[in-house]
C-alpha cells in the first residue's frame, strides 16, 4: 500500500476522536470490555512480572488491565492526544509516543529480546504499513516470547463487507434473517470509516487479506500458535440490527505468534 495518506493525516483524525473515543471505551459503548479484551487476555496468557510492549495503546485501557494482572508495561501510541487520555487514567503504566510505522523508533524501545510479550490490540486496520510492527516486535522479543494481534476479521468485517438485515411475515411473526455480502477479498482497501457512531472525525482504515496481514511477521521468524475468533455473546445481541449476524460469523480476529 503506497502513495496513501501521510502518518500525520492518520494521528489527526485520532487526535480528534481521542476524547470521544476514550469516553465510549470506558463507559462500554464498543466491543472492548465486552468481546476483544476478555478474548485478547485468555490468548495472551499473561504471568505476573513479564515486560510487556503494548503498540498503538490508544487510551491505555488494556495496558492498565495487563498492569493489574501484574505485567510490567510500556506502552505506545503515536497520538498525543490519546496519550494525555491514558495517562489521566493513572495505572502502573510508562506511555511514550511512538509511530508503529517507524521500525527504528520501535527497536529504540529497548535492548533485542527485552519484552516477554509484544500486543498490538485492534490497531493493524489503522496502519498504513505494518512491516515495520513485525521487524520491530521480532527484534524485541526474548526467544519464545509472543506477539498478540487482534484485528477486524479480514474476511467478515472489512470494507469489501456490507451487513444485511432481512425481515418478512412469518406464521409465528417477523421472522429476520442476517448475512453478509461480501463483495471482494484480495485486493486490499485504503479508505475512510466510521469505527464508533457519532465519533468526531472519520479514520483511516488499511483492509487486508489474511495471507498479506500474516506475512510480514511469519517473514520476520514469528510464527503462529495460537488464533481465535470470537462472536458475539448473547448478551449482545439485537436481532434488530445487522451486527447480530456476528453472532456467528466471527467480526474479530486474535492471532498469537511465537519468536524463535
Amino acid at each position: 500500500m503506497s502513495d496513501g495518506p501521510s502518518s500525520d493525516d492518520v494521528r489527526t483524525a485520532w487526535d480528534a476522536n481521542a476524547v470521544f473515543w476514550d469516553e465510549q471505551m470506558e463507559s462500554g459503548g464498543t466491543w472492548q470490555q465486552s468481546l476483544i479484551e476478555p478474548a485478547v487476555e485468555t490468548v495472551l496468557r499473561l504471568e505476573p512480572g513479564e515486560r510487556v510492549l503494548e503498540i498503538a495503546c490508544g487510551n491505555g485501557e488494556f495496558s492498565r488491565r495487563m498492569a493489574e494482572l501484574g505485567a510490567k508495561v510500556l506502552a505506545t501510541d503515536f497520538s498525543e492526544a490519546m496519550l494525555e487520555r491514558a495517562r489521566a487514567h493513572g495505572g502502573e503504566v510508562e506511555y511514550r509516543n511512538v509511530d508503529a510505522t517507524d521500525a527504528a523508533a520501535l527497536t529504540a524501545l529497548g535492548d533485542p529480546g527485552a519484552f516477554d510479550a509484544v500486543v498490538c490490540n485492534m490497531a493493524v486496520m489503522d496502519m498504513q504499513e505494518i512491516e515495520p510492527l513485525a521487524r520491530g516486535a521480532a527484534t524485541l522479543l526474548r526467544p519464545g516470547g509472543r506477539l498478540l494481534l487482534s484485528t477486524v476479521h479480514p474476511a467478515f468485517n472489512s470494507g469489501h463487507v456490507t451487513r444485511v438485515l432481512e425481515q418478512h411475515d412469518g406464521d409465528t411473526g417477523v421472522v429476520r434473517e442476517h448475512s453478509l455480502k461480501i463483495t471482494g477479498y484480495r485486493t486490499p482497501i485504503r479508505g475512510k470509516g466510521v469505527a464508533v457512531e457519532g465519533q468526531p472525525a472519520l479514520q483511516w482504515y488499511f483492509d487486508r487479506a489474511l495471507s498479506d496481514l500474516l506475512r510480514p511477521f511469519l517473514e520476520n521468524g514469528l510464527v503462529v500458535d495460537a488464533l481465535e475468533e470470537p462472536v458475539l455473546p448473547p448478551e449482545m445481541i439485537r436481532p434488530d440490527k445487522p451486527e447480530a449476524v456476528f453472532a456467528d460469523l466471527p467480526p474479530v480476529l486474535i492471532v498469537r505468534f511465537r519468536a524463535g
